[in-house]
This record gives C-alpha cells, structure tokens and sequence, in this order.
C-alpha cells in the first residue's frame, strides 16, 4: 500500500519525515482503562481521507484511507500486527484462519459470526461478496495483479452459513496467498448489496453463490463491463459504491450505506464538503463484537495546513499524540531506537515514539512514453547513475538526526527479517566517481559544470540521440522543510556527474498522486512516499513490479522480473531472495531513505506498545 507523508498505516515518508501519521504516534498503544473523555490526534499536513468504500483502486490505496479510516470501522478477514507483532491476530480477525487441502489448491475459511451495526452477521456472504466484487471489477483494486491470487487464481467461492470454501487453479505458497490477498479481503454487509438506498439490502445479489465463477457471470449482479484497467466502464453495484465513495456529503453518521459498520468506530461527523478542513470525530461502536470496544468517547482526528500548525497545537495541549521534526528531538541512538525529547515545549509531557517499518521509500520511473516516460530513464545505466549518486547515510545523519535507514531494494531494512538473504549487499552504494563512469562509459560527455551531452555516434541508447542533454523532471511532495531539503541536496549530487535535474515541489499528496496514477500525464519520476507492505504483507513484488500491476503506474514490465515473482509464489519459500536481489540490481525504482519518524505521546495516553511496523492501528485499546 503507497503511503505519503500521510497517517498511512505504516508510518511515514523518508521524504517527508516530518508529517508522522497519527498511526506511528498511537498505534502501538495499549490498555485496559475505563471509557473517558477523548483522544486527539493529528492528519499529517494538508492531508484529509477521500475514499471510504474498503475496496480502493490506484491514488486511493493509501494509508490515509485505508488504515487511519476505513479499518476503524471496516474489519477485515484477517487483522495483522498488534505492537511489535506483525502476525495475523486471530482474536482481531473476524475469520478463523484457512484450512488447507493437502494439495495446496482449496481451502475452507470458518466465519466468528461477528455483527454488523445493523444487526446483519458479518458471514461467509460477507466475504464471498467482496470475492465476486473483485472477480467483476478487478481494475478497481489497487492489489490486483493479472493472473495471480484473487481473483485470477480462485476457480469458485462459494459461501454456505458462516464457511466459505475457495478452489484454486493452481497450487500455491501458503503464505503468500494467506498473507497477500486473504488479508485484502474486506467482509462486505448486504446493506452495500443493493443499487440505491431505497432497493432491499442484498437485492442485487453481487454477494450471492455465482454460477460459474467466471468475469461474465460476476458483471452480471455486481456491474463493471469492459476492461480490467482503470478505464473500465463502471455500472451496477460497483458504480453505486464507487461513486458514493468518492462523495463526502455521504460520509455521515446516518447514511444507509456506509454507517453499517462491524469495527469498535462508528462515524460521527466529516468535512462534507471535501474541503478538508473539520475534524474527523469516531464514537464506540456499541454492536462491535471484537476482544475491545472503544474506551473513549470521542477520537478526533484534526487537520492542519503544515507541520508548523499540528507543532503549535501540540504546544498548546490540543493534541494528545502528533509528529515532530527529526530536530525536535535528541539524535536516535541507533535505528529504530527514539532518542529523549529536545523540544523544552513537550519535554516531560509527551514520549518521543520511532520504529522500523515493514515498508521501503522510492521514487517511480515513468517506463511508458504515452504518458511523460523519458527514454533516459528506460536505460538501466542512467537509474545506476542516479541511485550511486544519493548519499543516504549522510541524509539520515543531517536531515534525519538519525531517524532513518538506508534503502538498498524493496526489502525493508527494519524490523529484521530473511527476505533478502544473509548475503545482500548494497549493488550501488554511494560514489559519484562511479556513478560518473556509467555515464561516461555509454557515450556521455560530463562537462566540468553543466549538463552532461550524449556525444556517442549513433546515440547513447534506444532513443537517445547524440547531441540530447541529460535532463530530467523529479515531482514530489515537499510538505515538510526535510523534503525540500533533502531534494535540493539531491540535486546538488546529480549536478555533480551532469544530471541537470528539474524539481517540480507539490505542497498536496494528492496531487503527487493522481499525476503519478492518472494514466494521462506527463511524468517522468515522481515521489510523494514509498509503499507499506500491507495488505500485501508478504513482501514477494507482484504489486508493485509485476508486469500491468495496477500499482505500477510507470509501467515498468521485465520478463524475468515476472518469472522471479512467479517462482515466489508457488510455494518454494527459498526462492523470496531471488526477488529482493534483482529489484535491487534493476532498480526499477529510485530507492530513497526510509524515515523511522519521529512522533510523540503525552504522558497521559497509558499502556504504550512498541510501534507496529505494518502500522496496525488499534485506538480502542487507548485511555487516559
């Protein structure tokens, strides 16, 4: 899942540090107190939930939208991460865990029997619903990946009382099916069944038995015709959702739709108009059926225009958690380790949180001319170049007062974990002599100062002619003063080895975002985060490289990229390095330093977890 400088369940963006979510200030947050008062926390800056419906395609598959909103009050099949745990809950899921043919090609899921707010059981129904939505409209999930998992890989599913039992085409790892699409999965209540607020609830039938589990027979009750991609033509149950989804004058306490919930939050009130500007208020859900209801009365989640705004509010008492900048704080012992509070405002009233994350910070190259794609770019030695040239380490020790890590390839540096293997090392670490000699050695001539030329004949590569000058365009997010700076010390480097890099600044994610998942822009690398492995929190690559990914919005298509992933997948657990070793050499993405963040606590929030590396956000175990 992307995340920006946003809440996202992860955490935060390298690039924009500063804007720690409140999922990093509270997620880790646990105790069994009484219900009292309220809990304030902050959005990051400029950063407001704009999608509600738990099925979210490209620029709404973000943390913001999905961990910090929906998940308050639409639980998933299977919860992961409490504290420091980044398992599978079982008392937090609303489903037993699967159970397994001996050949790996069916399995069946029990339901607890959870209720939904209106009395509805959350049922295999529920879930065979979500199936047949994703079967239908399969480019209107940002987890799809053509060919694999759910889907593409389900022959039937069918739901009988609170079982449901999926047949597979194939047989595959246990845990990659279980951790990277059974986690997507969103039970969805037969109030969401029907094509208006007026039709009966399940009346549509999206969430019945189908008779063949085929893309047909699922358009059929649950709408969406034509392709798979983003320009689908939406109708039936499927547009019905999308469409109020993306409407904020829907998103109250009394829409017949989306204020059926079976989290412990229910929806009190929200900016309606879009604007952004109101605070986000929950309130128990009383019918909650989780180990936890809510213990206070009223969490408030609070907007602000800029770090400097959400700072003031946290020196003033008006918020119980929040971000502050690296500076704000003592230089962190070693990563993922929170030094002591410098800020003389906070000190002894809140607790400097940090943490590893399962996630990894990046830029994307845009592979595809339609839309803004440079030929540069498409040139494996030029993303050599650029990535040899970014000092991480000296970014974390200046411009993260040590709250970062470096990356290297998609696999997280922090917590510890095997996916990359004893033996990875950094294939690019940092030299500008070298990065200056991939240059030179196909064909370019770097100048003393000023842009390098391609001065080979017959040119520097598939579309590179002799006498191009080598000139790129990097949009980001630069909602926080690290960002800015961080880029302009990029720059600088680049400049260095004749890379005259042209920085376009945006001060709204969103913006970043939909320029970079439009599918009609002009592009060329763009940055506003990097990507939380959740849902898919088995960190195998089909989302993000697989070849017409729906969270590949650059395009980036490599035949043996594809047959890693696929080997992945199957069930040979030794072959995930292979993944993390060719993502690193290919750089496919530019790989940036991945913040740890820096937030804080008041002394009066009690039963304070670990941070949750995959960002689970529990707020119903929180009290003063």
């Amino acid at each position: 899942m992307k995340f920006s400088s946003r809440a996202k369940r992860f955490v935060t963006s390298a690039v924009a540090i500063a804007s720690m979510s409140s999922g990093l200030a509270l997620a880790g947050l646990t105790s069994a107190g009484a219900a009292t008062t309220k809990l304030d926390v902050p959005l990051s800056p400029n950063d407001y939930p704009n999608y509600i419906w738990p099925f979210s395609s490209g620029a709404f598959f973000t943390v913001t939208n999905m961990n910090d909103f929906q998940s308050l009050m639409y639980r998933p099949l299977y919860w992961v991460g409490k504290g420091a745990d980044t398992t599978i809950q079982p008392t937090l899921s609303t489903g037993a865990l699967p159970v397994w043919a001996s050949d790996s090609k069916s399995l069946t899921i029990t339901m607890k029997g959870w209720k939904f707010s209106n009395g509805e059981t959350v049922d295999a129904r529920s879930v065979v619903f979500f199936i047949n939505m994703y079967m239908a409209a399969p480019g209107g999930y940002a987890g799809y990946v053509p060919g694999m998992g759910i889907p593409d890989q389900i022959s039937s599913a069918t739901a009988s009382g609170n079982v449901v039992t999926i047949h597979l085409t194939d047989a595959v790892n246990h845990n990659w099916f279980l951790y990277n699409f059974l986690t997507e999965i969103t039970p969805m209540p037969r109030a969401w069944d029907r094509l208006s607020a007026s039709a009966a609830a399940g009346s549509a039938g999206c969430g019945a038995n189908l008779d063949t589990f085929t893309r047909t027979a699922a358009r059929v009750v649950c709408g969406v015709n034509a392709s798979t991609s983003l320009g689908r033509v939406a109708s039936g149950v499927f547009k019905t959702l999308n469409d109020r989804s993306q409407d904020p004058s829907t998103f109250t306490s009394t829409d017949p739709f989306w204020s059926v919930v079976d989290g412990p939050w229910k929806l009190s009130s929200f900016d309606t108009s879009g604007a952004g500007n109101t605070p986000i208020v929950f309130v128990p859900n009383p019918a909650y059926s989780g180990p936890q209801k809510a213990q206070v009365n009223q969490l408030i989640m609070h907007p602000f225009a800029s770090v400097d705004a959400e700072k003031t509010a946290l020196a003033t008492g008006q918020l119980d958690s929040g971000y502050v900048l690296p500076a704000d704080v003592n230089t962190a012992p070693k990563p993922g380790v929170a030094g002591t509070m410098k800020w003389s405002a906070l000190k002894g009233k809140f607790n400097v949180r940090t943490g590893g994350t399962w996630s990894f910070n990046y830029a994307y190259y845009n592979f595809d001319s339609a839309t803004g794609g440079s030929a540069l770019t498409k040139q494996l030695y030029i993303r050599q170049a650029l990535q040899a040239s970014i000092d991480q380490v000296s970014i974390i020790k200046s411009l993260y007062n040590g709250y970062g890590v470096p990356t290297y390839g998609p696999i997280p540096a922090l917590p510890k974990n095997d996916f990359a293997g004893s033996n990875f090392k950094n294939p690019y670490p940092f030299s500008l002599t070298r990065a200056k000699k991939y240059l030179t050695d196909n064909g370019w001539t770097v100048p003393t100062t000023g842009t390098a030329t391609c001065t080979k004949t017959g040119g520097c590569g598939a579309g590179i002619a002799k006498g191009t000058a080598l000139t790129l365009h990097y949009e980001y997010y630069n909602g926080s003063p690290t960002a800015v700076k961080q880029m302009a010390a990029e720059k600088s480097l680049w400049a260095k080895i004749g890379i005259n890099m042209i920085l376009d600044g945006k001060s709204d994610p969103n913006t970043v975002a939909d320029d970079c998942f439009s599918g009609s822009g002009t592009w060329q690398i763009c940055q506003y985060g990097g990507w939380l492995y959740a849902p898919d929190y088995y960190p195998s690559g089909e989302l993000l490289f697989y070849t017409d990914a729906l969270s590949n919005p650059g395009y980036y298509s490599n035949a043996q990229m594809d047959a890693i992933i696929d080997a992945t997948t199957t069930g040979n657990e030794a072959l995930k390095t292979r993944y993390a070793a060719y993502a690193a050499a290919q750089v496919p993405y530019m790989y940036q330093p991945t913040g740890t963040g820096t937030g804080v606590v008041s002394t009066k929030v009690k039963g304070v977890l670990p941070v949750s590396p995959v960002g689970a956000y529990l707020p119903e175990y929180l009290h003063k």
